[in-house]
């Protein structure tokens, strides 16, 4: 056995998980190798002062953590809220049943649903070839306006990237910055 492995096997056997037969492997690896006995004697060390500063909790901490939370958006909201929300959904549901029936209706009893359906997947054709046109002629006048930019001055391509990379820069930045304390919690009082 290797030492990372037996590495491994020592977090899992500290915490009880290592099954018998990789124990019984564990245990030999350790009495010839006193790197990893070490690495397991610091660990029940770990362990063991860990388990000495638990802390206890009070009976109910739990549910007065849970209650201390702010509710979220969709339950701090009145259940008179959404209604009319729900009359405007029934509504714009209504109008489009309206709609669709009254489109069938004018294609004749013969084939009235089929019909309308029949347009309908027209209608969705349609606008996915117009939207894929739109998208394939913006991709060309870009591809076109990139030509002419390095056509004509290099350098200008050059402030280019490095204004692209530095706005990358930027918002990776703040991304990544730490909200103070303080900070956090005027926003969490502030709900």
């Amino acid at each position: 056995m290797d030492c990372a492995t037996c590495q491994e096997w020592i977090d899992l056997d500290l915490e009880g998980e290592l099954p018998a037969a990789e124990r019984r492997e564990l245990a030999a690896h350790l009495a010839g190798c006193a790197e990893c006995e070490k690495v397991r004697a610091e660990g029940a060390a770990l362990l063991a002062s860990l388990a000495g500063d638990r802390l206890a909790v009070r009976p109910g901490f739990r549910d007065a953590v849970m209650q201390a939370l702010p509710a979220a958006g969709w339950e701090a909201r009145h259940p008179r809220a959404w209604a009319l929300p729900l009359a405007l959904f029934a509504l714009v549901g209504g109008a489009a049943a309206a709609l669709f029936g009254i489109s069938a209706a004018r294609l004749g009893a013969s084939g009235a649903l089929p019909g309308a359906a029949v347009a309908l997947i027209d209608l969705l054709v349609s606008s996915l070839l117009a939207g894929s046109g739109l998208a394939a002629a913006s991709w060309r006048g870009l591809g076109a306006a990139l030509g002419d930019l390095l056509a004509s001055a290099p350098s200008r391509f050059v402030a280019l990237a490095v204004l692209t990379l530095a706005l990358h820069w930027l918002l990776l930045r703040l991304l990544r910055r730490p909200v103070p304390a303080d900070e956090a919690n005027g926003r969490r009082g502030t709900r």
